[in-house]
């Protein structure tokens, strides 16, 4: 069984020191995610190796697993997101900071020597997660209406239809006014 997480930790002491972390960080402690989230959703296992890069900048390497349980947006059934996310970002107090680039890394800004872990944490699922969540294969909820050809007249009993005819061209419906006299 995994341990939970500190809530916030100085990186910088913990990469000197060359520490690993692993434990969970509970649904509950994830308020962006347990938004987004549906009831059936596991507890988040984070493991995060606080050591140096290759140019000896300061960085975390780790990994993020967990079921995150969100509503299909074709179907709108629940869909299970098998989270299985790397994480490898360089620690830097400088914005303006531009080698962790240079080496392949994104950077994490850390202010007053405090990471606060439920939110690095929660930023990098966020990141993670699929722009839209959806089902491999799955009925949309309604069906979709295809569009007929523009060159194709819409009919309804055999005459025009005036809706389609006001779409090709919004000013036809003024062509039956008539002008005072």
């Amino acid at each position: 069984m995994l341990n939970r997480l500190p809530v916030d930790v100085n990186p910088f002491k913990l990469v000197e020191q060359g520490r690993c972390l692993a434990g969970v960080v509970p649904l509950q402690q994830l308020p962006r995610l347990a938004a987004l989230a549906l009831d059936g959703t596991e507890d988040m296992a984070v493991t995060l190796d606080f050591t140096r890069s290759v140019g000896g900048r300061p960085m975390i390497k780790g990994h993020i697993r967990g079921n995150i349980l969100l509503e299909c947006q074709r179907c709108m059934q629940p869909v299970t997101i098998a989270l299985d996310a790397p994480l490898q970002v360089a620690l830097t107090t400088f914005e303006s900071d531009e080698r962790p680039e240079q080496e392949g890394l994104e950077a994490w800004l850390i202010e007053d020597e405090r990471l606060f872990i439920q939110d690095f944490v929660e930023d990098e699922i966020l990141l993670a997660l699929p722009l839209v969540a959806k089902h491999e294969q799955c009925e949309p909820l309604r069906k979709l209406i295809e569009a007929l050809p523009a060159d194709e007249p819409v009919t309804k009993d055999g005459q025009a239809d005036v809706a389609a005819d006001a779409k090709k061209n919004p000013f036809a419906v003024l062509k039956n006014w008539k002008k005072p006299e």
